[in-house]
């Protein structure tokens, strides 16, 4: 499984679309590009204690990805981990976001946290690029 994992990792930039990752002392999450379009992503997470079923995929359209991303992910897993992270503040964020398309508001979404971290959290365990890919293969 974790080898499976970290060939994840290792293809999440592709697509020429930028991957979405966190990482918590539980688990890794990731939100990554099925098709160069960003019209399927692919959610992942590894969860360390789960001896049988460490690694968790599934593919969905771009409107249910951000769906779960923002809703399930951000507004309820990281906030568990984040003392500081401003769940109601990436929300409005989001808001802003209506009436462009599931990959365009996943890039968005995406963006904004690498770009302004300190805006949402002062310790926000974001992937900034591909060269901090290794933070999570450490983990592993």
């Amino acid at each position: 499984m974790a080898e499976e994992f970290k060939n994840i990792i290792d293809t999440s930039y592709d697509k020429g679309i930028t991957p979405f990752w966190i990482y918590t002392p539980d688990y890794i999450y990731g939100m990554i590009p099925a098709d160069a379009n960003g019209d399927r992503w692919v959610e992942v997470s590894y969860t360390f204690e789960d001896p049988d079923e460490p690694l968790y995929k599934t593919e969905r359209n771009a409107d249910l990805s951000f769906q779960f991303l923002l809703g399930e992910e951000l507004g309820k897993g990281v906030s568990g981990y984040v003392e500081d992270f401003k769940v109601i503040t990436i929300k409005e964020f989001a808001k802003g976001l209506e009436g462009k398309s599931g990959s365009e508001k996943i890039q968005a979404l995406t963006a904004e946290l690498i770009n302004n971290t300190s805006t949402y959290s002062a310790n926000f365990p974001i992937i900034k690029s591909k060269d901090d890919l290794g933070k999570l293969k450490e983990k592993l």
